[in-house]
């Protein structure tokens, strides 16, 4: 099963149209990470087939998503949100033990748009970047990630 992990589009609607276009054929699950959710607004008008999951950011005023979700996929427990509560600017501990709490296999999050991948102690924690604002010198990404039942694959992929 593939997931697109995305996160910190600030409005540039236009990134995340391009995003789908690029990636519905071969994508599952998209689950967005936080900051300017109004920029997936036509996305299930655009795509009704694809199933969307949205954790609410910093910037998502009156947002009624959750700060922090979690789904199974083939048998891994993903926990994704957008990471500001966790303080992910100054480290992974509030991740990891978020992780920890909840039997992740797999953490994705966002808020610093800075590409990331980890492997510790069993979990996968993943920053896609940044969509519209990236902040490590990089074009825009997202997170490809593939859950098989032999593991979990991750690749940062730039936005065409």
């Amino acid at each position: 099963m593939r997931i697109i992990a995305f996160s910190d589009s600030h409005r540039h609607q236009r990134s995340v149209r391009r995003l789908f276009e690029q990636t519905a054929l071969t994508t599952d699950l998209y689950i967005f990470l936080g900051d300017s959710e109004g920029d997936l607004d036509e996305i299930p008008m655009l795509y009704p087939d694809k199933r969307l999951l949205i954790a609410a950011g910093n910037c998502d005023r009156n947002s009624t998503e959750p700060f922090v979700g979690s789904v199974e996929v083939c048998g891994k427990r993903v926990i994704f949100c957008h990471g500001h509560l966790q303080h992910v600017g100054f480290g992974l501990s509030g991740l990891k033990k978020l992780a920890k709490d909840n039997g992740a296999d797999l953490v994705l999050f966002g808020h610093t748009h800075v590409r990331h991948c980890e492997y510790d102690d069993g979990v996968y924690f993943v920053n896609p970047g940044s969509l519209g604002l990236p902040r490590d010198g990089l074009p825009p990404s997202y997170a490809a990630i593939d859950v098989l039942p032999s593991g979990i694959l991750i690749t940062h992929a730039e936005l065409d």
